[in-house]
């Protein structure tokens, strides 16, 4: 599949004003900034009089469903529906939406609007603002473009795209531009508490009893820069956990002194693993992501590998020492 043709934002609200129906999807495993983002995208679309629909192929995680507009959100794509035009929001490749999605013959125009430089941009137009600290303020670029009459449903999932990519906006990537958006839709009455509360502050007793069994089994590496855990599929089962409920522990061995890496291999089935890589000061791990056909941002990022653990530790660990100091 040819690589997707660099657009600006101009040329971004030309394709939407021209269009009608417009499917607006994220990936797989969705995290805030994608839905906060498709949410507030729709709801400024439905201000155009398009017809909408967005679109994710798994459950909104239950950390989420407290947004306004999540409710709208749905795994149903059926064949025949037709569109003008596809927005991917917070990804470049369509196969991260899904493999239903990917097959799918209607989708019209393919657009990804994104911040994340690396990964291959497989659809038609590509805009990508990598300077961005979440697809929420890209997002709010193109909202502001749009001359859309922002409201609670918008701010409150912009908002939560920010806050979730930014670490509460303690993490690397946040700028002043982050906290000039933030202030900028702030005066939409967004309740601060609740999304801390149901993004940062709210765990089941099947996390809690998950996370037990994980950091009991977390490692470091000889050379006490890198630190790592398992997450095995037996987890889930002895526990009554879900795959959402991973959500921030590798947090945990990145907060190690002294810990440049920290590595999440959770086990999607007989050897494959789906890793996220985090690093605390200097190493690059989108590049090292990209190596495996992975992406992401320079501090985070994620990949899959098919082995035994131990190749796959042994192949991966090798990368890693590489970029170390």
């Amino acid at each position: 599949m040819a690589k997707a043709k660099d657009i600006n934002l101009k040329q971004l609200v030309s394709f939407i004003k021209k269009s009608k129906k417009v499917l607006i999807a994220t990936h797989q495993y969705p995290d805030g900034d994608g839905i906060g983002s498709i949410i507030a995208l729709g709801e400024a679309l439905k201000q155009l009089n398009k017809q909408i629909k967005l679109y994710i192929i798994d459950p909104v995680p239950k950390m989420y469903q407290f947004l306004p507009g999540h409710k709208k959100i749905t795994k149903s794509l059926k064949a025949s529906e037709k569109f003008d035009l596809t927005i991917m929001v917070d990804l470049g490749e369509i196969e991260r939406v899904g493999s239903y999605f990917a097959d799918h013959q209607h989708r019209g125009t393919t657009i990804s609007v994104d911040h994340h430089i690396g990964g291959e941009h497989n659809c038609d137009y590509n805009f990508c603002l990598p300077h961005q600290a979440s697809s929420g303020e890209v997002v709010y670029k193109v909202l502001k473009a749009l001359k859309t009459k922002f409201n609670h449903t918008i701010a409150m999932g912009i908002y939560t795209a920010m806050v979730t990519d930014t670490g509460s906006f303690k993490y690397s990537n946040t700028t002043q531009e982050t906290f000039e958006i933030a202030a900028d839709i702030s005066r939409y009455k967004i309740d601060y508490w609740k999304v801390a509360l149901n993004c940062f502050e709210t765990y089941s007793i099947e996390r809690m009893s998950l996370l037990k069994r994980v950091m009991a089994r977390m490692e470091t590496h000889p050379n006490k820069k890198i630190a790592w855990i398992v997450i095995k599929n037996d987890d889930f089962k002895k526990t009554g956990a879900c795959s959402d409920d991973t959500e921030g522990f590798i947090n945990f061995p990145r907060s190690i002194e002294g810990v440049e890496v920290a590595i999440a291999f959770k086990e999607m089935k007989s050897k494959l693993y789906k890793i996220s890589l985090r690093s605390k000061n200097y190493v690059n791990v989108a590049k090292i992501a990209e190596g495996f056909s992975g992406g992401g941002h320079m501090r985070a990022s994620g990949l899959k590998i098919e082995g035994s653990f131990e190749t796959v530790k042994k192949t991966l660990f090798k990368e890693i020492i590489k970029k170390l100091k």
